[in-house]
């Protein structure tokens, strides 16, 4: 005589204890939160102008210059995915600064360089650029600039934020 096996979860840990299930103490499901937020999808097609950002703003005065992202202070990471869909490689320039928490208006005109590069690989490749600093980013704007040397391409990006 052949008996059917039923797999049945009988607890699970909280914290360092041993939760019983029963009908009356069920599984939880409420789920974990999460620790990363979506901050901003693109298409943009990508030249020779040296100010063209992820959003296609092409400002060129440091001091008026629209960020890419803003209110990111509470971001310690930054993951920027995406395809290009040329095989020529392009160079970008992440920067940031700091705003007045009042106003909002940058604290100095300018921008800070956290990091500069090259996207590369062929037509059609998929990419994935973490943005860090040692001991984690936490400025409030970012501005993600992209160049090639020359004609055009198309660039699709996702940014992503990561909290502690």
């Amino acid at each position: 005589m052949l008996r059917k096996l039923v797999p049945t979860v009988i607890g699970y840990l909280l914290g360092n204890e041993l939760q019983p299930v029963s009908p009356q103490n069920r599984l939880p499901t409420e789920p974990k939160p999460a620790n990363a937020d979506p901050l901003l999808t693109a298409t943009v097609t990508v030249d020779t102008n040296p100010n063209r950002d992820i959003l296609g703003n092409t400002s060129s005065d440091e001091s008026t210059a629209a960020p890419t992202l803003s209110e990111c202070g509470q971001y310690h990471t930054l993951i920027w995915t995406g395809v290009k869909t040329g095989a020529a490689d392009i160079d970008y320039i992440v920067q940031a600064r700091s705003t007045d928490i009042n106003s909002g208006e940058p604290l100095a005109n300018g921008w800070f360089t956290v990091t500069a590069d090259a996207i590369k690989g062929v037509a059609n490749s998929w990419f994935r650029i973490v943005i860090t600093a040692p001991g984690g980013l936490y400025w409030d704007q970012y501005r993600i600039r992209v160049q090639q040397a020359s004609g055009t391409q198309v660039l699709i990006s996702k940014v992503v934020g990561v909290r502690h």
